[in-house]
């Protein structure tokens, strides 16, 4: 019986063009998932209040090469402009 699970080829997945989310194994973009999903806690998952924060994400992703740079009105962002290239707030540390 043992001879048979050695004997296979191992399985290398390959992820879809569409329809799939890669996994930020290294945590690339976490700062702006927690800014996003801390955003719909506060807004009861009112999505539409969210959208700044969604952009943000999505543009650290793809920057990341984990997910295939798209248009913005591809995304459902018509009315927002790229918001890639401006500064995060800084922070005071105390």
């Amino acid at each position: 019986m043992t001879s048979q699970i050695y004997s296979q080829k191992k399985f290398v997945p390959t992820p879809p063009e569409k329809g799939s989310f890669p996994l930020d194994h290294e945590g690339l973009c976490k700062k702006q998932f927690l800014l996003y999903a801390s955003c719909l806690r506060k807004n009861a998952q009112d999505t539409s209040q969210c959208r700044q924060d969604a952009q943000n994400y999505l543009a650290c992703r793809m920057d990341n090469n984990l997910m295939e740079k798209t248009e913005w009105s591809k995304l459902g962002f018509h009315d927002q402009s790229t918001k890639t290239d401006q500064k995060e707030p800084e922070v005071q540390k105390q």
